[in-house]
């Protein structure tokens, strides 16, 4: 934003900005930011705006032990739930995807034990419905609870299954309907009652358990109550006796969203230069001061630092922000991203800064590769290299976790050194576990690795790039076969055919032990050949199909 409106005042091109937010508390400051004209552009709709006034409802639980946490929350849903059957569509959000489910099935066979199953499904028509329902469903899960009135809606399910959830619900078919929060930020399905079932969710970034944000909690809360059908709505918030105070005090007065900045400043900043936006000291200098960090710093100076003093003497804080961009050039300089020439003040882009900023790597992690990146590497170098990114500093090891790591230790095919309680060797192993397609049984070790997933390609063609730019022929080589085999899903000493889902495991592996042929000489082999190669010959013309699409 801040690049875009300093590109609107030098080319005096007009770029239209438009801001939306449903629960952000310090309006005005993004307003600003923006440099919204507050008598014009600017539209606050508070709680009198709603449709549908939302009654809340708050339970703390004070059991500490967690099975009985768990199944107390579970009978309180189940008592909330009950009291709407029949009536009125009821949502519960839970934080991950393997409680959706669970948090499903507890519900349905309560309702059975207690014999009052028969009280969630609407009318003779809605019970049709979801009969015929079943037969389309792909999930196991799924197909069990839907009969029933039940149903739950998360990322893992396939795109078939979430639109015929999402339908029956919207069509009132479905009465109780289990969540992750991604349905209360991407789909619009409203209902009279709204669970909030715990305020923990697992972040991977910082490798444990933490509170959910207000915003989250409001964006979920905005779930309830139905225009044209309800005269209010209701949200319910489970959570632990000790945060009951802080959700209570949060809601109804809420903190104002700080500039996070600050923590980024130099990767940000190095950016700016790539980009050829920032070349000096002075231009960095007037670049902060269209960013949100200007606007909270000249709205709460104690907060970042900046004493009455300074505030009175500086009132543009020209000095603070100055201060701040040479403290981040120094550490860009210090770790080679850019070379900065204090006297003049200019900066000057490095091959390496390059990378950093194409590819989103921080600029610790590249210093990790600029001190440990040698031109002869194994395999097994590399992935360690892979674990030590400043990425995954968040990243521990939990008690929990260790028999599982141990396992996977023996399983993947390319040994880490480190033991299983070594943070990095589970960084390294959970990478290999994602490439070798090996199913977890933790969720909150599925969870990390999605999170080294989604950074796996890009640290990984940081990498390639460096070696490349350094003329490291026989590493940048390496280095391309391991971004492959990250982006495809297989090792090098697997058949390219695993890249279609359509054949069968027990037939690759058929394909893989016959190692007499290179893949060359399959495009010589007839459909006859291939049926007898894997001993199934329906399966020749499939697979000398798939070969010649490559």
């Amino acid at each position: 934003v801040a690049r875009t409106i300093r590109q609107i005042e030098n080319t005096k091109e007009m770029v239209r900005l438009v801001g939306l937010s449903a629960t952000l508390p310090n309006f005005e400051d993004i307003a600003a930011f923006l440099r919204v004209d507050p008598v014009k552009g600017l539209y606050f709709f508070d709680k009198s705006f709603r449709p549908v006034p939302l009654q809340q409802q708050y339970i703390g639980i004070t059991e500490k032990k967690a099975f009985k946490r768990i199944h107390l929350m579970n009978e309180i849903c189940y008592n909330k739930v009950l009291n709407q059957a029949g009536r009125n569509q009821v949502l519960i959000f839970t934080h991950s995807r393997a409680d959706t489910v669970k948090t499903a099935k507890v519900i349905r066979d309560m309702a059975i034990e207690n014999d009052t199953i028969s009280n969630f499904l609407f009318d003779d028509v809605s019970k049709e419905i979801l009969r015929d329902a079943v037969d389309s469903i792909k999930n196991p899960d799924l197909k069990e609870v839907i009969a029933y009135g039940f149903a739950f809606h998360h990322a893992g399910l396939v795109r078939s299954d979430r639109a015929l959830v999402e339908e029956l619900f919207a069509d009132k078919h479905i009465q109780v309907l289990v969540s992750t929060a991604t349905l209360a930020w991407g789909v619009n399905l409203p209902c009279h009652t709204v669970i909030i079932k715990g305020t923990q969710m697992y972040s991977p970034e910082h490798g444990r358990w933490v509170e959910l944000s207000p915003l989250d909690i409001l964006q979920m809360l905005g779930r309830a109550g139905r225009f044209g059908l309800d005269s209010e709505g209701e949200g319910i918030i489970l959570t632990t006796h000790n945060e009951l105070q802080y959700y209570l005090s949060l809601l109804n007065q809420q903190l104002p969203i700080e500039s996070q900045l600050i923590k980024k400043l130099p990767d940000m900043l190095n950016a700016e230069i790539v980009l050829g936006n920032v070349s000096s000291l002075s231009e960095a200098t007037t670049w902060l001061g269209y960013t949100f960090l200007y606007v909270r710093m000249m709205r709460n100076p104690d907060l970042y630092g900046i004493n009455q003093y300074d505030r009175e003497s500086d009132q543009t804080l020209i000095k603070r922000r100055s201060d701040l961009v040479h403290t981040a050039a120094a550490i860009l300089d210090k770790n080679n991203l850019i070379k900065y020439d204090r006297k003049s003040g200019m900066f000057q882009v490095s091959a390496i800064g390059k990378v950093a900023s194409y590819y989103y790597v921080t600029y610790r992690s590249m210093n990790v590769f600029n001190e440990y990146l040698k031109p002869s590497m194994t395999e097994i170098e590399i992935f360690r290299l892979f674990s030590m990114s400043d990425e995954f500093q968040g990243m521990h090891v939990r008690e929990e976790e260790k028999i599982e790591l141990s396992k996977l230790l023996s399983r993947v095919p390319i040994p880490v050194k480190e033991g299983a309680d070594e943070p990095s060797a589970k960084v390294n192993v959970l990478l290999q576990a994602y490439i070798s397609r090996l199913k977890l049984e933790g969720f909150a070790l599925a969870a990390d690795m999605i999170f080294i997933q989604q950074s796996a390609c890009r640290l990984m063609r940081a990498l390639f790039e460096v070696s490349l730019r350094r003329g490291w022929a026989s590493l940048s080589a390496k280095m391309l076969t391991v971004c492959k085999m990250v982006d495809r899903r297989m090792w090098l000493s697997q058949s390219p055919l695993r890249q279609f889902n359509a054949l069968p495991d027990v037939i690759l592996r058929k394909l893989e032990k016959n190692s007499d042929l290179n893949w060359l000489q399959y495009y010589d082999l007839r459909a006859q050949d291939f049926g007898e190669m894997v001993k199934i010959p329906k399966m020749g013309k499939t697979l000398h199909k798939f070969v010649h699409m490559f």
